[in-house]
């Protein structure tokens, strides 16, 4: 009887562990019918291999009905691109990209919106994907670097200021925008400058004008000498984020 009673406890204790990783599991992977619902699919491609790392948002199944887990949770996973899907979102009423991403080893996959999607760089995506065995014939995705001649020439129209990498950032989180969310709040003692673009050519006289336009003509940009800068420019023509492409957000802070 008593060895009966031990082997019970056993099993119970079996349990509890079983019970307690499904719970952990599923906290990670939820169903949402409504969110499945809120999005309309316009295409669905497959693309080019791409290496890419994701530290924010979230991984869900093709039509968003089943979020796999937040990005944080697998910051350091190199993911590779093989295909992407515009959805509409019927609440919010345009369009986004998610791209269809696998980790090196296949054991995970999803969904990602691609604003959430950084390229890996050259040297680092050779050290990462050794066991990967990329295709040779397609390079690393360096779209995104491409847009710093443009930030630069946004720059040097304010003379004396100083690029600062979180000013950077909270540009970026506006031209890349999290799903089409609302500009973010300026911090207090910040100054916030959206430049809407309308121009093919995206030159410093394009941005000149635009600046002017929207209230910084040069004699007023003098000012912030000494501040520090942040600048991002949209390059992608195919975003969909309600961003047009060479729109540019600037962020001034004076130096502390």
């Amino acid at each position: 009887m008593k060895k009966i009673v031990q082997a019970m406890l056993i099993l119970g204790v079996g349990a509890g562990i079983v019970g307690v990783t499904s719970t952990t599991a599923s906290a990670n992977s939820q169903y949402s019918a409504k969110r499945s619902k809120s999005v309309r699919l316009v295409w669905r491609k497959s693309m080019k291999r791409h290496a890419m790392t994701a530290t924010t948002g979230a991984r869900y199944s093709k039509h968003l009905g089943i979020r796999y887990s937040n990005n944080d949770v697998t910051p350091t996973v190199t993911w590779y691109t093989d295909a992407h899907e515009k959805l509409y979102k019927k609440n919010k009423g345009h369009n986004a990209i998610y791209y269809h991403v696998k980790s090196a080893d296949g054991t995970l996959q999803g969904w990602i919106w691609r604003g959430y999607l950084k390229p890996v760089s050259t040297k680092k995506n050779a050290l990462a994907a050794v066991n990967a065995q990329p295709d040779p014939k397609n390079p690393d995705w360096v779209s995104l670097k491409d847009e710093t001649p443009v930030d630069k020439e946004i720059l040097s129209l304010f003379p004396g200021t100083i690029e600062d990498k979180t000013l950077d950032a909270q540009a970026g989180s506006v031209v890349y925008t999290n799903d089409g969310e609302e500009t973010p709040a300026t911090p207090a003692g910040q100054t916030f400058i959206y430049l809407a673009n309308s121009s093919a050519l995206m030159d410093t006289k394009n941005y000149d004008k635009l600046l002017t336009a929207a209230g910084y003509p040069a004699a007023k940009r003098a000012q912030y000498r000494g501040w520090h800068i942040g600048v991002r420019t949209q390059i992608d023509n195919e975003w969909g984020e309600g961003i047009s492409e060479g729109d540019a957000a600037v962020y001034l802070a004076p130096a502390k």
